[in-house]
């Protein structure tokens, strides 16, 4: 079973190097169109119902978030091909989607290709994707993020996250409605994405919610209690730190 993709880039000479390079190293994905603005991509995938779209973030007029806003049914896969930006790779790691940092380097397409051809082979739902498009529409509702296990995929809306706790090459998440939830990356990764929603990182293996916490107690070298009554850790680094940001109002 051939996958059909369409590619959708403002710059003619990544349109092509992708092309080839799916030729020469992706032999089941089956190039069936390409558009070098968001306007035309729409407009081809409506035209053609591609399984797969390479789509490139950053492009005059209309970006690729704002096309996956206009369309009315995202029902195709998709990899997320850029340049670095902090701000679209937060969007994209919160939902656990793929993406290719241009330049596209062999083994990450290849990688990428293979986990969205599983998707497609099963004809299972992009649940992933769905998430996304739902947060960049709600722009004033509580953002949601993926949480992948070794057994599945948890959606869980970002103000539900009391803390969270790096053990090693995982981190632990704690809930409001006291459940906990293991995933296999570190800490640091998610510190880079929660901290724009209030996160503080009061230590090198803890990362809070600011609305959860109750107080913070002096003794014992000080530290955090939150509201559902865990203490947490403060380093004498991140001391300073830690309380003018629990101290500012935003």
């Amino acid at each position: 079973m051939q996958i059909k993709c369409v590619i959708i880039d403002d710059e003619p000479h990544n349109l092509e190097n992708l092309k080839r390079l799916l030729t020469l190293h992706c032999a089941n994905i089956t190039v069936i169109g390409v558009a070098t603005s968001a306007k035309e991509g729409k407009t081809l995938i409506l035209n053609e119902a591609p399984d797969l779209v390479f789509l490139d973030i950053e492009m005059p007029k209309m970006n690729g978030f704002a096309m996956l806003e206009s369309l009315e049914k995202v029902d195709f896969q998709i990899i997320f091909v850029t340049a670095y930006s902090k701000y679209v790779l937060k969007a994209i790691k919160s939902c656990a989607l793929d993406y290719l940092m241009k330049p596209i380097a062999i083994d990450e397409l290849t990688s990428a290709v293979a986990k969205v051809t599983d998707i497609v082979y099963s004809q299972k739902e992009n649940e992933k994707l769905k998430m996304l498009v739902e947060n960049l529409r709600s722009v004033n509702a509580p953002q949601k993020i993926a949480l992948p296990t070794a057994e599945q995929l948890f959606f869980v809306s970002v103000d539900d996250i009391i803390r969270c706790k790096g053990e090693n090459n995982y981190t632990m998440f704690y809930l409001a409605d006291g459940s906990s939830v293991l995933v296999s990356k570190t800490l640091k990764e998610w510190d880079d994405l929660l901290t724009s929603y209030q996160f503080i990182r009061t230590h090198q293996s803890h990362l809070i919610n600011k609305n959860y916490v109750t107080s913070y107690v002096k003794k014992d070298g000080g530290y955090i209690l939150m509201k559902d009554g865990s203490r947490v850790k403060v380093s004498k680094q991140k001391k300073e730190q830690t309380l003018n940001e629990l101290i500012s109002v935003k």
